[in-house]
């Protein structure tokens, strides 16, 4: 009898899950992304880690008897990871969070701040933005919006690229200017 399981694929070099999964056949499913995903997303990052030679690692976090719900469960699991700050690619299930119409409302320094954050990060590693934009899944339009300290970016493409440098933000404290 196959066991009802839930999954993360994990990043290789971080260790951070980057996706949640379930399955009703064991790791059948589980070692199914390595090969064809059938997320584009998740495809696109076995992809990219396969070019350097890598693959995500699979995990087993949770198992579940005959009677237990799966979507319940998985449901569960991805809102634990998304509360503990997890990127993950499967976050359908969460609205992508992109501020609108623009960030010229905060502190402008704080932009500008974490444009030059980024712009050195890159440099250091030797990564065009053409190729940081590949490796960590972020379009390169806003891969250069950042840079440039362009005020209107998607929230989700800053995080991620942050999240690559092992860093983070924490929009609660973000300061508005006085009117």
């Amino acid at each position: 009898m196959k066991k009802k399981v839930i999954y993360v694929l994990k990043c290789p070099f971080t260790k951070e899950v980057h996706y949640v999964g379930k399955s009703k056949n064991g790791m059948t499913t589980p070692i199914s992304h390595l090969k064809k995903s059938h997320s584009i997303k998740i495809q696109e990052w076995v992809n990219e880690l396969g070019v350097l030679g890598y693959k995500p690692e699979v995990e087993i976090v949770l198992y579940l008897s005959e009677i237990e719900d799966l979507d319940s469960a998985e449901r569960m699991i991805i809102q634990r990871y998304l509360a503990k700050g997890c990127i993950l690619l499967n976050s359908s299930l969460v609205k992508p969070l992109t501020i609108l119409p623009n960030l010229d409302e905060l502190d402008y320094k704080g932009i500008g701040n974490i444009s030059t954050f980024l712009k050195q990060k890159r440099k250091n590693i030797n990564l065009t933005q053409e190729e940081l934009a590949n490796k960590s899944g972020v379009a390169l339009t806003v891969v250069r919006k950042l840079e440039q300290g362009k005020t209107n970016v998607n929230l989700d493409g800053l995080i991620t690229l942050l999240s690559m440098f092992g860093c983070k933000i924490d929009v609660s404290k973000i300061k508005r200017e006085s009117l």
